[in-house]
């Protein structure tokens, strides 16, 4: 009983600094099995010493998963006596080690890389390969990496996160262009797109041609569409987790490119040899600059700017401190008759955050992983002619804290994740200024501006059953506070696997989410000029319930992961609007709010094949996704928005040889939604001078634009790998076969009969790209 009571008194020690509520929870497990185990420490590395982040262990005979952090190192309590230590990274062979543990024990393992693919070996962060998350509870989860996005023929060359996300299973776009993106169902503001932890409330630039994320500073991108882990909420319908990198550098690196529609320049510089350094990103557009070369003007441009220190605080501390800044500027003066009387328009809107990180390992095995962040985004229109003026602009500004707790092996194989966040948003919805003449017309006002906070906790445990069984049940209760109301909703999450033979699994998830901030897209201007608006006494937060199961198959000698994944899920309290609603310079827009319910449902593909010369995925999605609300159609359901049966797309990369690369890209894409005009009737007209035409509408949505798909091709050739500048040329084409995609349906009349029809103008036709990178 002494022996028992002096490992209490340890385990006690490493879990003080959580809330007592969780120590609860943690004390109902036995501690007699703490007398029957030992600790293992381990440090994963290549045969150079270069740790691998993010490794995935296991160990037999407790099918022990302790994931090695960014810096390699995992630790896992493990039964006495002989255990099988199994260590995959991507890209490396799988270790089998045999270890006959009876104390506390520390080892540091060395992969071999495989020999056919020497060439091809690039470390990256992410946590997990699509091959490791067969052995996890994880589904509906994607990882991409910066090679991935690297050599995709994407428009103008430029590498995208946000248009290689749109490639993957159960990720739709909107229009052509667009840099929005709908997940199983969701509308686009159901996604939280997080950068190093702070939210980004507006992913696009070039008018939604392009995304904010510089692909140059990327360390991980993870996708999370189902299945979700308890410290992530706020939103609906997905994660979008981006982390750029925090490793220390050992040398000055820099690096750049330059294509058609933006240059893009990366520096990375030690600052204390193995402690601490610092790196910067910029990116351009000079699409402005180029116009002018053929006597035009196009007074349009766009920035980012991106840096993180990076300081390693001893063996157990790290502490990284990122910054983000990007802004669209559109500014034109006008005077055709050139007599100084000409008209300005105006149009700003740009992204800001910043986070600052402090990871920690106690020695008992337990991490911690503080985060505070704060991000902004705004939107400014002004038009100026003589004395009149008009300006319109909006904002929100955030403020955020979250802790997380995390420990490997409390007891047996059990791994436990708690923590608690907060955020603070502060909101001017839509502010309207006019002066002169046409503030007759539009006189200025505002919309009140709006304070909302978010507090949650959360509580998450993954353990074994036997050997075939893992179950990972989570727990977050999530408060939204606004004036005069609040609102708590209960957030339960359950993942369940089960081994199969010959590496698969079948899988089984719940979730439920809740969003307590809605973007109301409006009705006559298209994004960025769309508002955010938190819950209120009268707008209900957003709920969603969600069930998926799949089945999961690694083809080891293939290098390929094959899934079939199916899902349903229930929304309720969904924000619309009345119709006829114009929201632009409209202050009392919730008013004109409605809310009612959704639901969605249909099945995803993907072949996926991440090593050899040979690498891509093939994806398909048939899905259905609805609405319903009482105050418009009648309250009969309705195909939603971007209600798309069929979505596939087929991204292959293929090395030619040590140099030479070829990329392709070939999408299919069902068309948007729409609501037709069906036909005319006269009424007189106010004046009884004349007559007004009124259309008739057809049922919402039940039209579609037409069915799209188009191929991309690149091709890469790099400079000889032991130069000291590297360099590289890639170049292709968009849109090979000439078909362009509907961008929207105008009406145009027929001179001759009078008849109303329908077009579908597309945007870009074949586009060649050609751009050029270096790294020294």
């Amino acid at each position: 009983m002494m022996k028992l009571y002096n490992q209490a008194k340890i385990y006690m020690a490493a879990v003080v600094t959580l809330p007592n509520c969780l120590l609860l929870l943690l004390f109902m497990f036995p501690a007699a099995l703490f007398a029957q185990t030992v600790r293992l420490n381990g440090i994963v590395k290549d045969n150079h010493g270069v740790t691998l982040p993010f490794a995935v262990v296991m160990i037999l005979p407790d099918s022990t998963i302790a994931p090695a952090d960014v810096d390699g190192a995992f630790t896992a309590r493990v039964p006495k006596g002989r255990n099988n230590i199994i260590i995959s990274y991507t890209g490396f062979e799988k270790l089998i080690k045999v270890a006959e543990l009876n104390n506390d024990t520390t080892i540091h393992f060395k992969l071999s890389p495989l020999v056919a693919h020497l060439q091809e070996v690039v470390i990256t962060a992410n946590r997990y390969s699509q091959q490791d998350i067969v052995q996890t509870t994880r589904l509906g989860t994607h990882t991409i990496s910066k090679k991935d996005i690297a050599f995709l023929p994407v428009l103008g060359g430029e590498a995208d996160v946000i248009k290689t996300i749109q490639l993957l299973p159960g990720t739709s776009r909107g229009v052509e262009g667009s840099s929005d993106y709908f997940v199983r169902g969701g509308a686009a503001d159901q996604n939280l797109v997080l950068l190093d932890g702070a939210p980004i409330y507006n992913t696009s630039h070039l008018f939604g041609f392009l995304s904010v994320f510089n692909p140059d500073m990327l360390e991980k991108v993870e996708s999370i569409n189902g299945g979700f882990p308890a410290q992530y909420g706020g939103r609906l319908s997905s994660i979008l987790d981006i982390s750029t990198n925090s490793s220390i550098a050992k040398k000055t690196r820099i690096s750049g490119e330059v294509g058609l529609l933006a240059s893009r320049l990366y520096v990375e510089q030690p600052l204390i040899k193995n402690k601490a350094s610092i790196w910067l990103a910029g990116r351009r557009t000079y699409i402005d600059q180029v116009v002018k070369t053929i006597g035009e003007e196009l007074p349009y441009y766009f920035y980012d700017l991106n840096g993180k220190l990076i300081f390693k605080l001893g063996k157990r501390d790290q502490v990284n401190f990122s910054y983000y800044t990007g802004e669209d500027i559109f500014d034109r003066y006008k005077d055709s008759d050139n007599d100084g009387r000409g008209v300005s328009t105006t149009y700003v809107s740009g992204n800001s955050s910043q986070s600052l990180q402090w990871r920690h390992r106690y020695p008992r095995g337990w991490n911690s992983d503080l985060t505070l962040t704060r991000s902004a985004y705004k939107y400014d229109i002004s038009n100026v002619y003589e004395e009149n003026q008009l300006v319109a602009f909006s904002d929100i500004e955030d403020y955020g804290a979250k802790i997380t707790f995390m420990k490997d092996s409390v007891w047996k194989d059990a791994r436990i994740t708690t923590g608690v966040e907060w955020a603070r948003h502060e909101i001017s919805p839509s502010i309207v200024n006019s002066a002169g003449n046409i503030a007759e017309l539009l006189e200025s006002s505002s919309t009140g501006g709006k304070i909302a906070n978010e507090l949650s906790a959360y509580v998450q445990q993954e353990w074994s059953l036997n050997n075939k069984i893992l179950v990972n049940a989570g727990f977050r209760g999530s408060l939204g506070l606004v004036k005069d109301k609040q609102y708590f909703t209960p957030e339960p999450r359950i993942s369940l696997r089960y081994s199969l033979p010959k590496q698969q699994s079948l899988k089984l998830s719940y979730s439920r989410m809740v969003q307590y901030l809605h973007r109301i897209s409006n009705s006559a201007v298209s994004s960025p000029t769309d508002i955010w608006y938190p819950v209120t006494d009268s707008v209900r937060p957003q709920l969603s319930h969600q069930v998926s199961a799949a089945w999961q198959k690694y083809l080891k000698g293939h290098n390929v992961f094959l899934s079939v994944e199916g899902y349903y899920k229930s929304l309720g309290n969904l924000i619309g609007y009345e119709e006829g609603t114009n929201l632009f310079f409209n202050s009392d827009f919730q008013s004109r709010l409605i809310q009612g319910q959704g639901r969605a449902y249909g099945t995803e593909f993907l072949l996926r094949k991440e090593a050899g010369r040979l690498t891509g995925w093939l994806s398909y999605t048939l899905s259905w996704s609805w609405r319903q609300y009482n105050e418009i159609n009648r309250g009969d359901w309705f195909p939603a928005r971007y209600d798309r049966r069929h979505n596939g797309a087929l991204v292959m990369q293929y090395k030619l040889g040590r140099r030479w690369s070829t990329s392709m890209v070939w999408e299919y894409i069902s068309g948007a939604r729409f609501t037709p005009v069906i036909g005319q009737y006269v009424i007189p007209a106010p004046s009884m001078a004349g007559v007004d035409l009124i259309p008739v509408f057809a049922e919402i949505n039940q039209v579609k634009l037409s069915d799209t798909h188009r191929l991309d091709l690149g091709i890469k050739f790099t400079s000889n790998p032991h130069t000291r500048i590297q360099w590289h040329v890639f170049a292709g084409v968009n849109n090979m076969y000439n078909r362009a995609s509907p961008i929207g349906i105008f009406i145009e009349e027929d001179e001759s009969s009078g008849t109303l029809h329908y077009t579908q103008p597309g945007l870009f036709g074949l586009l060649p790209f050609v751009s050029l990178g270096f790294s020294l």
